[in-house]
């Protein structure tokens, strides 16, 4: 089939197959193609519009996530998907949004992008063209621990606290045995201050460490998660912040962490996103980044 390109489009003559698989949009007896459709007809051998040098000068100069967004489309339709373009995404019965693995990640345009279509697909294209897809959504965080916390009295020890309360620990999962005592950390000893539940000697340094701006940044996740009901430790092991359970009802006896949570600031690189979900997958978690006051969850899937 032999087109042209009109601006904005390439169009060819109405045609039942192009129809019949949801290329463009049809206006009498013309068939109206969106560039990126126009360039994978071409390369498919199934369609010419110009020649190709000049087809992707045109294609580059409309579409200003080319070519991330081809190399995702053309995958999606080799897998036989029917896909529409609006924008910078692409649509099959779910949104995608293509991205070049060059390129950061805005957290503002997830959470932006979320509220619009409740999920969203991430759509990474690497240096061979090679398309990975990780779901995105906003889970419903809320733990099932009840804490009836007794009251605690330690020793500030640099950036921790020592107590000899060990409730605190094999009950609640509060810090770590250290012999005899229980060795919090400065987020749980400050949590559990800020509670009301420790008293604590020589406070004055863990009150200066607290004002600093990478505690409070962290210390508001954890806080937050304590309060969704969540059994909140380290994630240091595995790249994050925290790791997370549900409910813990002894240390002796500890269930699945099933999360890993990390704080973010307001972009994160696609290479560090990467490598994030892979450990997360490597250890059987769920990977659930934290920004200004809302959770995205990242899931490497199939499509």
């Amino acid at each position: 089939m032999i087109g042209k390109i009109q601006e904005d489009f390439a169009v060819l003559n109405s045609n039942r197959d192009l129809e019949r698989n949801g290329f463009g949009q049809k206006r009498g007896e013309k068939i109206y193609l969106h560039p990126v459709e126009a360039l994978y007809l071409q390369l498919k051998g199934r369609a010419k519009f110009a020649e190709l040098k000049d087809l992707i000068d045109w294609v580059q100069k409309k579409v200003d996530s080319f070519p991330a967004i081809y190399f995702v489309y053309e995958d999606l339709r080799n897998r036989g998907n029917r896909v529409k373009i609006g924008g910078k995404l692409l649509f099959t019965n779910k949104a995608f949004l293509p991205i070049s693995e060059n390129e950061v990640i805005s957290f503002e345009k997830i959470r932006s992008l979320l509220s619009e279509f409740g999920e969203l697909i991430l759509s990474v294209v690497d240096e061979e063209c090679e398309v990975t897809y990780y779901s995105i959504k906003e889970p419903e965080m809320r733990g099932e621990q009840i804490e009836e916390l007794p009251k605690v009295k330690g020793v500030f020890l640099k950036d921790r606290i020592l107590t000899e309360n060990l409730e605190i620990f094999e009950k609640y999962f509060y810090g770590s045995r250290v012999g005899k005592y229980v060795a919090l950390s400065i987020l749980e000893g400050f949590y559990l201050f800020e509670r009301g539940v420790l008293e604590v000697e020589n406070s004055e340094e863990m009150m200066r460490i607290a004002k600093e701006d990478e505690f409070q940044r962290r210390f508001f996740v954890y806080r937050d998660l304590k309060q969704r009901n969540f059994v909140v430790k380290t994630g240091f092991k595995f790249g994050s912040d925290f790791r997370v359970y549900r409910k813990v009802e002894s240390a002796d006896e500890l269930p699945h962490s099933e999360f890993l949570v990390s704080v973010v600031e307001d972009e994160i690189t696609v290479r560090d996103l990467s490598r994030s979900v892979r450990l997360a997958n490597s250890v059987r978690k769920k990977l659930v980044f934290a920004w200004n006051g809302k959770y995205f969850l990242f899931e490497w899937v199939k499509v």
